[in-house]
C-alpha cells in the first residue's frame, strides 16, 4: 500500500496502532514484574512475617511458599536461559571481524 493509501486509512488504523502498542506496553510490563526477583523474595518475607504473627494457618503457608519458591525458580531458570542464549564475548569479536571483512 502507498503514501496516499496509508494516509487515507490514518484515520482508522491510528487507534488500532495506538491500541496495539498500549498492549504491548502492558505485555512488558506485566513480564517485567513476574521476572523481578526482589519482588518474589519481598513477597516470601510478607507470607513468613504474616505466618509469624498467625495470620496464615500452616497449610496456607505451606501452600503459597511453594508456589512463591516455583516462581523463584522459574525466574532464576528464564534468566539462565538468557544468559546461556548471549553470545559470550569472543563470538562477539568473531562475528565483528567477519562482518569486517565482508565490508572489504
Amino acid at each position: 500500500m502507498g503514501t496516499i493509501g496509508t494516509l487515507l486509512l490514518l484515520p482508522v488504523m491510528a487507534p488500532v496502532w495506538g491500541f496495539r502498542f498500549l498492549l504491548e506496553r502492558l505485555r512488558d510490563e506485566a513480564d517485567a514484574v513476574l521476572r523481578d526477583e526482589g519482588r518474589a523474595f519481598a513477597e516470601l518475607i510478607d507470607l513468613s512475617m504474616r505466618h509469624s504473627v498467625g495470620q496464615l494457618s500452616e497449610e496456607e503457608y505451606a501452600q503459597q511458599e511453594a508456589e512463591l519458591l516455583e516462581r523463584l525458580n522459574s525466574i532464576r531458570e528464564y534468566r539462565h536461559d538468557l544468559l546461556r542464549a548471549q553470545p559470550d564475548e569472543e563470538e562477539w569479536l568473531a562475528y565483528a571481524q567477519q562482518d569486517e571483512n565482508e565490508e572489504e
